[in-house]
């Protein structure tokens, strides 16, 4: 597990840079106007949907290239696997200490990224960390009669099985809640 979370933190850097001087400027040629006024009036869930997918396949190329172990293995409630171990992937751009999924089981490993996002598209925090669901009290939420999105907030029990890479989390006993601190970008943006 080692290896994963040492790779994962090279690759959250290059992540960023290639998706600020790169991606982004791709982005905003494909849709004809600038990440802001694209957004302009739209909710963090929009973002979400359209960048999260090309961040995600940025994050599976420079982690292939780090680890042969590591390989992209998407199905329902699953990702990557690292080894033999399924891993299901998370990416939101918004604040707090949530993540919204589907209603799919998934396994029990979950690799959650937050990313703190400029209105002008430019990435400039990042929040990454591990846990094995089945060691948590916490759980995603079943999905509505009206949406098939699920909801997954740690509680304080949980704190000894979250596995901070990028960031840092904090157990908030006075909310009985996990909360996470998203680290600044390390280099000029």
């Amino acid at each position: 597990m080692q290896q994963l979370i040492s790779a994962i933190k090279e690759t959250i850097p290059e992540l960023v840079k290639e998706w600020n001087t790169i991606k982004l400027p791709l982005f905003e040629s494909l849709v004809e106007q600038p990440f802001e006024k694209y957004f302009e009036g739209r909710q963090t869930q929009e973002k979400t949907k359209m960048v999260a997918p090309i961040l995600d396949s940025i994050f599976a190329r420079l982690m292939k290239n780090k680890l042969s172990t590591f390989v992209v293995a998407e199905s329902k409630g699953l990702d990557y696997l690292y080894g033999l171990i399924p891993l299901e992937s998370k990416i939101t751009f918004g604040e707090g200490s949530s993540w919204t999924g589907n209603g799919y089981s998934k396994t029990p490993w979950h690799l959650l990224m937050r990313f703190e996002v400029r209105n002008t598209g430019t990435i400039v925090g990042q929040f990454v960390m591990i846990t094995d669901l089945s060691k948590c009290k916490s759980k995603w939420t079943a999905p509505g009669t009206t949406s098939n999105f699920s909801t997954l907030k740690f509680v304080a029990e949980d704190y000894d099985n979250l596995i901070p890479v990028v960031g840092e989390i904090t157990n908030k006993t006075t909310t009985g809640r996990v909360g996470t601190y998203v680290a600044p970008v390390m280099e000029s943006v």
